[in-house]
């Protein structure tokens, strides 16, 4: 089936389609932030919502889904509900994601995540705080707030067809959608109809970004209905590396563009479980590698339930891809170097506000809350509040160096008008977030938080002596076959590493040079190409130059620094003993006579490799290596329900693919094979693998292909649902 073009479909440029219909228009899939999209139309936010098969671009990290600021929209400004019109699998999926966004979790637990228990300062009542913004006004009284009084799901029946007044909505077996009004076809939607149109990624490799030893970066400070601004997200850099919190859809490849290496930032802090502060923490999991994830016990709990709705993977397989730290509220955190403190704010979901100390500064992020004293004394009266929660809330610390704070709508948000009641000084240290410049009264000192690295607040610290020698160990600790370095291999590679400067443009070795250096890059960017083609760029904790250490042979290529560049240098015999005897001599020698330009180019034949990092492709090298001689025709390779220890790569020929004698599919140059028994954890193959045509495979050890794919949750997520 084709897809329709009609001139009553419109693409949103955000994603998700706009169907015309004589009343209203509908929406087929939703990813996040269309609203804003919409709002701008003439005809709208629209009421209608239509759920595609599948609910979650896996690859890309993207919910097709994402219910909450259309429901916000049409229950708090309309008054009305939204209707979502979705398969009756979907049914139970969505309104798990619904129940945690618009009420937080059905049971809480959370005594432990207190260092004093009941008696920290602070502890709160959360169900009674999360209950009180959980009630709809009635004549006699308030009553309890529950989904159906914002969303009405309609289910498409056994004949595949769901019925809203002068329109049906039909499916097919196949997945395609056809919407019908009063007998007439107005749209057809193919199941491959594209929701979200790729947009290439353009790297300016010739920028590059210093971060400062303690600042804050925000990456936007508008809130979810504000067309014209990025949601709130920012970076607190600490010791030069960056923990990003709330990160914003996209924000890594906008991040990279700008000059940002991703591994300078591993770490997030999640506030809480709305979708205009957790929709961008997913897709970070799902793209990229292993990140360290810092929020409390109930806020991650949430995040996972709502999360594994969204994607349908189950929630063991989600905790897996993440290194989650509970924060303990009460007690100060070391993070990067820093010292951060937690504590739950007012909010109609839990959340988090943050406090961060380094070399003698302050800074808080207030989060979501409403920050009103008065309103915190109504709360307190009404018994909502104990008076050592009211205590610690009034207690705001005011006196930080910087304060970000939001603002917005009461009673979940803080009102402008008691922002503009504080002191001069407070005002003139405080930047808003969640917040449109429209709301800002004229001539008030009041300022949005500028976006963007141009605009980092550096907080300045006092430098101190050791300050390259925490950079150095930072970079060391993050490139994996260094991070098991104890504290004495640490000194050993401090005494022999050299720091070494080059200008954009300089030539840090020729191809024919001797080579008998290694490299590992501090900062900057480094481009290695051969006979006019470049072969990788190379950037901040990247290394190279391995070959060295191993072949008596001159550099097969050149190596140029495309930015200003700091590397360290360490020769090829103090190198050799530093890593003698460890397990770093065996997987350097491994990547240094695996490593060549042909396997590039057969692993840039997979769709999946192809798009590897430079560090990935390094991952990569250092676990595949090929298969003995050319496989004959009729070779068996693996018997269906056997045990298997290795996944495959096609580097030349084809392979059959059976099961129970019936032929599934022939696999051909650049394919995988076994990755399925990988992914699934049963180390048992799920098919018979054969040679068709004379073949010449790579192998990778599963063991090590599932230690790559746990480092590295982009790829995992990717292969998820890879057949074979």
């Amino acid at each position: 089936m084709e897809s329709t073009h009609l001139d009553n479909i419109v693409t949103l440029p955000r994603g998700g389609l706009l169907i015309k219909t004589e009343n209203e228009s509908i929406q087929f899939g939703i990813p996040p932030e269309t609203i804003k999209d919409t709002m701008q139309m003439k005809s709208g936010v629209p009421t209608t919502f239509i759920i595609p098969q599948f609910m979650f671009i896996i690859d890309r990290g993207i919910s097709l889904s994402e219910l909450e600021f259309p429901t916000y929209f049409n229950f708090f400004i309309r008054q009305s509900k939204a209707k979502i019109v979705c398969l009756p699998e979907q049914h139970q999926r969505l309104k798990s994601v619904m129940q945690e966004a618009l009420f937080g979790p059905e049971h809480l637990d959370y005594t432990d995540e207190f260092s004093e228990g009941e008696n920290t300062p602070g502890f709160p009542d959360l169900r009674a705080e999360l209950n009180n913004f959980r009630t709809i006004p009635m004549p006699d009284g308030l009553r309890p707030f529950n989904l159906e009084d914002a969303v009405e799901f309609i289910l498409f029946d056994t004949d595949g067809i769901a019925r809203l007044d002068n329109l049906e909505i039909c499916v097919d077996q196949a997945f395609n959608y056809k919407i019908v009004e009063k007998s007439r076809v107005i749209a057809r939607i193919d199941r491959y109809q594209p929701l979200i149109h790729s947009k290439e990624m353009t790297i300016d490799k010739h920028k590059i970004f210093r971060p400062p030893m303690f600042g804050i970066t925000a990456l936007g400070s508008g809130h979810g209905f504000d067309p014209n601004a990025d949601t709130s997200g920012m970076i607190i850099w600490v010791n030069r590396r960056g923990i990003i919190v709330d990160p914003p859809v996209n924000s890594t490849n906008k991040l990279l563009n700008l000059g940002v290496n991703p591994k300078l930032i591993d770490s997030v802090i999640l506030t809480h479980c709305h979708a205009d502060h957790d929709a961008g923490t997913l897709q970070k999991i799902m793209q990229e590698g292993r990140l360290s994830l810092y929020t409390t016990s109930t806020i991650f709990n949430s995040f996972i339930r709502k999360s594994s709705a969204l994607t349908g993977i189950h929630e063991t397989k989600l905790r897996n891809l993440i290194r989650f730290f509970p924060v303990t509220i009460g007690e100060s955190m070391n993070i990067n170097g820093g010292d951060f403190e937690f504590s739950y704010t007012i909010h109609s979901i839990p959340t988090i506000g943050i406090k961060a100390d380094f070399k003698r500064k302050t800074m808080v992020y207030s989060s979501d809350t409403m920050n009103d004293p008065e309103y915190l004394r109504q709360l307190h009266k009404k018994g909502v509040l104990s008076d050592n929660r009211l205590n610690f809330l009034l207690d705001f610390p005011w006196d930080r160096d910087v304060i970000f704070h939001e603002a917005g709508i009461p009673p979940i948000h803080t009102p402008i008008e008691f922002l503009l009641s504080l002191p001069e000084d407070v005002r003139k240290r405080m930047y808003l977030a969640h917040v449109s410049p429209e709301n800002i009264p004229e001539n008030s000192d009041l300022k949005i938080a500028p976006s963007g690295l141009n605009n980092t607040v550096d907080l300045e610290t006092a430098p101190s002596t050791y300050d390259e020698v925490m950079e150095i160990l930072s970079i060391l600790m993050g490139i994996d076959i260094f991070s098991t370095f104890n504290i004495e291999k640490a000194r050993e590679f401090l005494a022999i590493a050299n720091k070494v400067k080059f200008s954009s443009g300089d030539i840090v070795f020729k191809k024919g040079d001797p080579g008998d250096e290694f490299f590992i890059i501090m900062r900057g960017r480094v481009e290695i190409a051969s006979k006019g083609e470049i072969l990788t760029l190379y950037s901040d904790g990247d290394y190279f130059g391995e070959k060295a250490l191993f072949m008596n042979e001159v550099r097969t290529a050149s190596a140029t620094a495309v930015t200003d560049t700091v590397l360290l240098s360490i020769h090829k015999k103090q190198m050799m003993q530093l890593i003698r005897g460890t397990t770093i001599e065996q997987t350097l020698y491994q990547l240094a006579t695996a490593q060549n330009q042909a396997l590039r180019e057969e692993l840039n034949a997979n769709i999946v490799f192809s798009r590897f990092t430079p560090t990935q492709q390094t991952q990569l090298y250092k676990i595949i290596e090929p298969v003995s001689g050319s496989l004959q025709k009729g070779h068996e390779i693996t018997r269906e329900d056997s045990q298997t220890e290795y996944c495959y790569f096609v580097r030349q020929g084809s392979i059959n693919v059976f099961r129970k004698n019936v032929l599934y599919a022939s696999l051909g140059r650049g394919e995988l094979f076994g990755i399925a028994a990988t992914v699934s954890n049963c180390g048992c193959s799920h098919y018979t693998y054969t040679v068709n045509e004379q073949a010449e495979l790579y192998k990778i050890p599963r063991a090590l292909f599932k230690e790559f794919l746990q480092q590295n949750p982009g790829v995992y997520i990717k292969l998820f649902y890879y057949d074979y």
